[in-house]
């Protein structure tokens, strides 16, 4: 397997997210794509990561290839991409796995592929009654004003105003963030009815840190149910999360 993609930071932004809430994964390349889906140990967070393979510059691909991989590591070697890097990604005899960053000269790391399986996980059936796209550092920074405030952050989606209300409140304050589409701060909106759900605030955290990887977001959520944050990629490229809610 060798594939190239235009972008080394994309992945380099995506996989600093996925690490801070994956220890390991599988990815699995096929002729379709590059695909990896896995959900933490405290079975609150599913992640979908998925990249067709019209996504790539280059894509070499016989058969079906599994690659499992510690994602700090593969998170920390991705750190050292710049913006002019291509990123390559190859296996090698013994299962292991070379990331090289193609640009002025060429980079090249190799670490070893570990024993994990690609999880089969079903496919979710959400009742969600709202979406809304905005910019994904508007998404971002609505978290980063909250998260000193609370240990969770609840959500409501009002169809009347168009809106999308966040909220955190602790033991010294309380804060409130509106988003509305007659503003800007929301590209689309749509609701069926209003919506009212509640998460923890730690792991939006870890989420938003993937904003720089996409320019828009997708937040789909409903009446206490898990909610779907989708980072739109750069070559129809999708980072999913699904986020179990908080219970009080």
């Amino acid at each position: 397997m060798r594939i190239l993609f235009f972008d080394a930071r994309v992945w380099r932004y995506a996989m600093n997210a996925v690490s801070k809430i994956i220890e390991e994964a599988a990815f699995t390349i096929n002729d379709n794509g590059f695909y990896m889906k896995a959900i933490d140990t405290s079975r609150v967070v599913l992640v979908d990561f998925t990249m067709p393979n019209t996504s790539f510059d280059e894509f070499e691909v016989s058969g079906e290839e599994v690659v499992g991989v510690n994602l700090e590591d593969l998170s920390k070697i991705l750190r050292r991409a710049t913006k002019e890097d291509k990123l390559e990604l190859k296996t090698l005899e013994g299962g292991r796995l070379s990331i090289a960053f193609i640009g002025k000269g060429t980079r090249r790391f190799i670490i070893p592929s570990i024993q994990t399986l690609a999880e089969q996980l079903p496919p979710l059936k959400i009742p969600f009654t709202a979406r809304v796209k905005m910019l994904s550092t508007v998404f971002r920074d609505l978290v980063k004003d909250l998260e000193p405030i609370g240990d969770a952050i609840e959500f409501i989606v009002k169809p009347d105003t168009r809106s999308l209300i966040a909220r955190s409140s602790g033991d010294l304050a309380e804060a409130e963030i509106e988003l509305t589409e007659e503003s800007g701060a929301l590209l689309e909106f749509d609701a069926s009815e209003e919506a009212r759900a509640m998460y923890t605030t730690d792991y939006l955290s870890d989420i938003v840190s993937a904003a720089q990887a996409a320019n828009e977001v997708v937040f789909e959520l409903g009446n206490a149910v898990p909610c779907k944050i989708e980072y739109l990629l750069p070559q129809e490229g999708r980072l999913t999360f699904y986020v179990a809610p908080r219970t009080e």
